[in-house]
C-alpha cells in the first residue's frame, strides 16, 4: 500500500503557512511603550535582545495544521495497492440463499448476489435474467487480484454471450443440482415486406411475393409503384427502382430500419461493399453498401434465374430471413461447460482517495481552532 498525490500542484498551497507565522509575531505584544518626563536624565542603558517568541501556540499549531489538511486536500492524496484478501463468494441470482450457503463451507467470506452493483446476498434477490458472463467479467475486474472468488450457480445457467468467461484469477466453480426455471420460447415475428417499384423492378414481384407467402401466409407483402412512399414501422422496406432513394427512406433506414434496394439504384462511386450472402458458385446475392448516406443492404444482381440462381434454392427464404432477421443467440447452457478460464490480464484497481477523511479532519479542526480563538480572546484584559 502507498500514497500517490493525484494533483501534487495543490502541495504548492503549503506557502500559506507562512501567514498564522506572520501573524503571530506581529501580533505577540501588543504592549506600547511610554517615556516619562522624570527618567529622561537617566543614563541609557542597553536593552536585552529580544528572543522571537509565539504567543498562544496551541493556536498556531492548530492553524498551522489546518492549512496543511487544506494544502493536502487541494492535492487529493489517495491509496494505492491496499491488501484485501477476504474471499468472496458470488451467488447467481435464481438460485435460493440459503442452499447456496448449504453447498460450500466458507470461514469469513463476503456473500453476494451476481447481479448489478453486487448487493449483499441479505439483500432482497434480484431478478434470475441477469447477463451472468458480463457481471463475471465485471467483479474479476473490481475485486483486489489476491481476493480468492467462489460462484455458486444452478445446473442450468442463463444469461451467456456465447464465449466461455475468462477471468484474471481462478474461480472456484460450484454447481448445484436444481430445477431449471421454467421459460416460454416466444418466435420472433417474421418480418413484413413493404415493396416500392418501377416497371423494370415489377419484374421481381411474383419471387418477392412468394417470400412473404413463405414467411406468414397470413401477411402478404405491401407493394405499390415508386411513387408512394414508406410507412414509419419496423419492417423491411425493399426499393426496387432505378430512382435515387428517398431522402425519408435513407433518414429511416440511418436510424436502424432495415432497407433493401435494388440493383439498379444508384449509389456513389466511394461507397464501399461488403458481400453479405453468396451463392453456392461463390457469386454474391446480397451486398451491404455504406456511403455518406448510411448503410444499407443491395441486390447483387437482378432479381431473375437467370442472373440470380439462388431464387430457385428452396431455402432462399428462410436464407433472406435469417439476413434480415438474425435468429438470438443461445443463452443457456450447462454450467459444468461454462467454468470461467484464467488467462486474462489483471485490472488495475482504483485507488481509494482519502477525501472524505480530511474533510472531517478539516471541519474538526476549524472548530478546534474557533474555540481556542474564542479562549484566548476572554483571557485578554479589557
Amino acid at each position: 500500500m502507498s500514497l500517490v498525490w493525484l494533483f501534487p500542484a495543490g502541495l504548492a498551497a503549503l506557502a500559506a503557512l507562512l501567514l498564522p507565522l506572520l501573524l503571530h509575531l506581529a501580533r505577540r505584544d501588543e504592549q506600547q511603550r511610554i517615556d516619562f518626563a522624570a527618567l529622561r536624565w537617566l543614563s541609557a542603558k542597553p536593552r536585552p535582545r529580544r528572543r522571537i517568541r509565539f504567543d498562544e501556540w496551541p493556536l498556531l499549531l492548530v492553524r498551522l495544521l489546518l492549512l496543511a489538511l487544506l494544502a493536502a486536500l487541494l492535492a487529493r492524496p489517495a491509496l494505492h495497492g491496499i491488501e484485501d484478501n477476504t474471499p468472496r463468494v458470488a451467488v447467481a441470482p435464481g438460485m435460493d440463499a440459503a442452499t447456496a450457503r448449504g453447498a460450500i463451507t466458507s470461514g469469513e467470506a463476503q456473500w453476494l448476489w451476481l447481479a448489478p452493483g453486487f448487493p449483499a446476498l441479505d439483500a432482497p434477490p434480484p431478478s434470475p435474467s441477469q447477463p451472468i458472463a458480463s457481471l463475471l467479467r465485471e467483479l474479476d475486474a473490481t475485486l483486489p487480484p489476491q481476493a480468492p472468488l467462489t460462484v455458486v450457480v444452478p445446473s442450468l445457467l442463463d444469461g451467456l454471450d456465447a464465449q466461455r468467461p475468462q477471468l484474471s484469477r481462478a474461480v472456484r466453480w460450484q454447481v448445484v443440482e436444481t430445477k431449471p426455471l421454467a421459460t416460454t420460447a416466444t418466435a420472433a415475428a417474421p418480418p413484413h415486406l413493404h415493396i416500392r417499384h418501377d416497371d423494370a423492378g415489377s419484374a421481381a414481384l411474383p419471387w418477392l411475393r412468394a417470400v412473404a407467402l413463405a414467411w406468414n401466409p397470413a401477411a402478404p407483402a405491401d407493394i405499390a409503384d415508386d411513387g408512394q412512399p414508406f410507412g414509419n414501422d419496423g419492417d423491411v422496406h425493399l426499393w426496387l427502382s432505378a430512382k435515387p432513394v428517398p431522402q425519408a427512406a435513407q433518414a429511416w433506414a440511418r436510424n436502424g430500419g432495415q432497407l433493401l434496394v435494388d440493383a439498379r439504384t444508384p449509389a456513389s462511386e466511394s461507397a464501399q461493399r461488403l458481400p453479405l450472402w453468396r451463392d453456392d458458385a461463390g457469386n454474391a446475392v446480397i451486398e451491404q453498401v455504406g456511403d455518406d448516406n448510411g448503410q444499407w443492404l443491395r441486390w447483387a444482381a437482378p432479381l431473375q434465374p437467370a442472373t440470380m440462381p439462388a431464387l430457385l434454392d428452396a431455402g432462399f427464404p428462410q436464407r433472406l430471413r435469417d439476413l434480415l432477421q438474425p435468429p438470438p443467440a443461445p443463452v443457456r447452457a450447462a454450467a459444468t461447460a461454462m467454468q470461467p478460464t484464467t488467462g486474462a490480464a489483471a485490472w488495475p484497481q482504483p485507488l481509494r482517495e482519502l477525501a472524505p477523511w480530511l474533510v472531517v479532519a478539516i471541519a474538526l479542526l476549524f472548530l478546534l481552532e474557533r474555540w481556542l480563538a474564542s479562549a484566548c480572546r476572554r483571557r485578554r484584559p479589557a
